[in-house]
């Protein structure tokens, strides 16, 4: 009888102990898949619409590569599961001087279509930015000397690693846009176009 009991408890010890093990390797698994995916931090948006990304801030700068940089991180840098497109679009359009009728679909024009946002909500897509850096080739730099260029016109080649996580996979891309800004007392988005890989 004795040694029916130790057994057990022997059977009882043993599924125990590979319980805490099965939840410890589950537990693991998940932070590192939580470690992995990109964090993307959202603000309210202050007009109790949707939340804003933080990486969608336009500065109030005049500093040309400031801008350009958070531009090309803004239209980079999405949640599907926190925001929807039209939020996206509006707050790329931001960048731009409202008061210039072609400006903001310029700027907007930098993401995806409509269609593409719909898969990447069905996937519950996110993405952020990091590495971003900005230079001006030869070409750009003859285009700000030029007379008819606006006063303060800056154009820059940015490129940065985006990190795209769809259905909790993450693939890190290189990503390339030219963009150019005009920067008096304050800068504001100028013009972009898209770029190859990086």
């Amino acid at each position: 009888m004795a040694g029916i009991l130790r057994s057990k408890a022997v059977i009882v010890a043993a599924a125990a102990l590979a319980l805490v093990v099965l939840a410890g390797v589950t537990i693991a698994r998940w932070q590192e898949s939580e470690d992995r995916a990109p964090q993307v931090a959202a603000v309210d948006s202050g007009d109790g619409g949707s939340p804003r990304l933080k990486a969608w801030a336009r500065p109030n700068t005049t500093d040309p590569k400031v801008y350009a940089a958070a531009y090309a991180t803004a239209i980079w840098t999405y949640d599907s599961t926190v925001h929807g497109y039209f939020e996206w679009q509006g707050a790329v359009k931001m960048f731009a001087d409202p008061m210039d009728t072609g400006g903001p679909r310029v700027a907007g024009s930098m993401l995806p279509d409509f269609a593409q946002w719909e898969q990447l909500d069905l996937h519950d897509g996110k993405a952020t930015v990091s590495d971003v850096s900005l230079e001006t080739p030869p070409e750009l730099a003859r285009l700000e000397r030029l007379p008819q260029t606006p006063s303060g016109w800056h154009g820059f080649v940015v490129r940065g690693r985006q990190t795209n996580v769809i259905d909790g996979a993450p693939r890190v891309a290189a990503r390339s846009v030219t963009v150019a800004v005009v920067c008096a007392s304050q800068c504001r988005f100028w013009s972009a176009s898209a770029e190859g890989p990086a």
